[in-house]
């Protein structure tokens, strides 16, 4: 918590790995580290449920959510499909979407490799423009008036 990193020990690839906190997720997991059992412990895990637990418990969640749309007459289709493992790639997208550069998607997301990162960027087109706005000098404006 301190060091503002979530220690991943396992990840799908089985290696382990670092991701950095933003301030709202910092927060929440301090909440929830306050719950735990011995929560002067820090050795003591916030989620200790093996990813298949979790993953079953995130579909019942979903059933849920659904059934829960349907009984106020709203739509549930959205949530269709929707697994643990999609998280991963909403995160992914969300980061294109907010305008992370493409090279650092795949490192926090935890891939090996840029392609996977380039899987999201016709979520930012955008980008292109931005790339070649920086082709322009700060004083262009300045120029364009002499």
């Amino acid at each position: 918590m301190l060091s503002g990193l979530i220690t991943i020990s396992r990840s799908k690839n089985g290696a382990s790995r670092q991701v950095p906190m933003n301030a709202v997720v910092r927060s929440m997991l301090f909440d929830l580290s306050a719950q735990r059992r011995r929560p002067n412990d820090p050795d003591e895990l916030i989620f200790d449920g093996a990813y298949r637990t979790v993953a079953r418990l995130f579909s019942h969640a979903v059933r849920q959510a659904q059934t829960g749309l349907r009984g106020e007459g709203k739509d549930a289709n959205r949530l269709e499909g929707n697994t643990w493992h999609s998280n991963r790639h909403s995160f992914a997208s969300r980061l294109v979407m907010a305008g992370v550069d493409l090279r650092t998607v795949p490192e926090l997301g935890g891939w090996k490799t840029l392609s996977m990162g380039l899987r999201y960027s016709h979520l930012a087109p955008s980008h292109l423009q931005a790339a070649v706005e920086r082709l322009v000098p700060s004083n262009a404006a300045e120029l364009a008036r002499s």
